[in-house]
């Protein structure tokens, strides 16, 4: 039979299937086996009697949390499985029997930061990195609808934008004054009279010694830069990325949004309201008024001790 991916196999909802992959969770006795088999898709429960496999039987009872297997059987609908369905098993080919999986549900995020590799097959980190993906192929789309190129610039870099206290230095050949890109701005910005509208998706680096969620050793950047356009262009171009970026996410990703338990009503209004704008004056008006915050007008030092 042809392989299905299981997501596949469940909107079939029936008659016979052909689903692979890791064994996500497993459990049962000397009668019966139930694996919960996953794929990049999806999971589904699977059951294997026995009766049915008494030359297999030793093997099958061995199988281990991220052992990978091929299975042939019937797919029904059963509301008691963890996605509704489950396959009633025929056939199974083990392919590989997996050591004993080092991540359990004692583990804190300091251990599962170290396993990372592991992590990545769990449902979670499966759903982060579907998103991501989404993310990536809408900025993608939403500049080349507007007929922009992309355009590179090169991660070894001689020049900072940001400032040098958060360069990281290289050893270029031997060289000094090598740096990890923290931008790609001064690359960008002779493109401009050649190709006009331009933007990328691009790693860049600051040397910043912080575990906070404001402080990033290396991230990934999505700039664009472009000629004749004023500053309520700029703000146009950064809404619509937004909302194109938004719309995507909720089109392709709902199932990711709720492994994660994230209210998609929440993301809605980002994509049929208009973003507010306001002026530098306003912004430090609200700040005195509203949050009692006085802030002198052109300081920057005080602000980032807020944030």
């Amino acid at each position: 039979m042809k392989f299905l991916q299981i997501q596949q196999a469940i909107e079939k909802a029936s008659g016979k299937v052909a689903v692979r992959g890791w064994v996500f969770r497993e459990r049962g006795s000397n009668k019966m086996k139930f694996i919960v088999l996953r794929d990049s898709t999806n999971i589904i429960q699977c059951i294997l009697k026995k009766e049915n496999f008494e030359a297999q039987w030793k093997k099958i009872d061995s199988l281990k949390i991220e052992s990978s297997i091929e299975i042939e059987g019937t797919i029904k609908q059963d509301k008691r499985a963890p996605t509704g369905f489950e396959i009633q098993v025929s056939k199974i080919n083990i392919l590989q029997i997996a050591e004993d999986y080092p991540i359990n549900k004692d583990l804190n995020e300091e251990l599962l930061g170290d396993r990372r590799h592991l992590w990545l097959r769990s449902r979670k980190m499966t759903a982060i990195l579907k998103i991501r993906s989404t993310i990536f192929g809408a900025i993608h789309e939403y500049f080349r609808s507007k007929e922009f190129y992309e355009y590179q610039s090169p991660i070894f870099q001689s020049v900072q934008c940001e400032g040098g206290s958060t360069l990281f230095n290289v050893d270029y050949f031997g060289k000094k004054g090598v740096f990890l890109a923290q931008t790609w701005q001064l690359f960008a910005e002779p493109a401009i009279f050649s190709l006009e509208k331009i933007y990328t998706i691009a790693p860049s680096f600051r040397a910043e010694e912080s575990k906070t969620s404001r402080h990033l050793t290396e991230y990934w950047h999505a700039e664009m830069e472009v000629a004749w356009a004023n500053f309520k262009d700029i703000q146009d171009y950064g809404e619509e990325l937004i909302k194109h970026i938004v719309k995507k996410v909720l089109e392709k990703n709902k199932p990711e949004l709720e492994i994660l338990e994230r209210d998609v009503k929440k993301l809605e209004p980002t994509i049929n309201k208009k973003f507010p704008r306001m002026t530098y004056d306003e912004a430090l008006k609200i700040l005195k008024e509203k949050c009692k915050i006085k802030i002198p007008w052109g300081t920057c030092e005080q602000l980032r001790k807020i944030n």
